[in-house]
């Protein structure tokens, strides 16, 4: 779907929303219409997230083809100029620690950014982002078939809190804040 498709969805839903608001009060199309532009705001968030993540996906793609095809060597994928397979107990144990590169505050402040630089400043892409993110790791737990270790939870609560300040910081409303 393209920002075109996206914005007529969205003339649509408006239209909608004003032909059903003459059959109801106010309030109620108030209500519809916010819904209407919630759900463009998180559709149109979701493409440029899939647009982004397509680009991602091509360069891991790049890499899965090197690895598989050309008889690339692992050990020569580093960690600060150490490649991973030298890595010790110690220092893998250490990468994922509290204070390490994929422990719980640093992978989730790169999860929290991720949707905050999304959002452009945006509070309804902001919003749409933090259910993405949710729909993402319910994904993850069905991918999983079922419960995620403890660390993922930590993870994704320390995430969402980071962008339930943010969205309170604009003057936002969390609507959903459970994992």
């Amino acid at each position: 779907m393209d920002i075109k498709k996206t914005s007529s969805i969205l003339e649509q839903m408006k239209n909608f929303a004003a032909l059903r608001g003459k059959q109801k009060d106010k309030t109620q199309t108030a209500e519809m219409t916010q819904v209407s532009l919630q759900t463009s705001s998180f559709s149109q968030f979701r493409l440029e997230t899939q647009q982004e993540s397509a680009k991602s996906f091509e360069a891991q793609n790049g890499l899965s083809h090197l690895i598989n095809q050309t008889g690339f060597d692992i050990s020569q994928l580093q960690y600060n100029n150490k490649s991973i397979l030298e890595l010790s107990p110690e220092e893998a144990t250490e990468l994922v620690s509290a204070d390490g590169y994929w422990g719980i505050d640093q992978t989730a402040q790169r999860l929290a950014d991720f949707v905050l630089n999304g959002s452009g400043g945006d509070l309804d892409k902001l919003r749409a982002g933090r259910e993405g993110l949710l729909q993402g790791f319910k994904e993850a737990e069905k991918l999983w078939g079922g419960q995620l270790p403890e660390l993922s939870y930590k993870t994704i609560d320390k995430a969402l809190s980071l962008i339930d300040e943010k969205i309170k910081e604009m003057g936002g409303a969390i609507v959903d804040t459970t994992a």
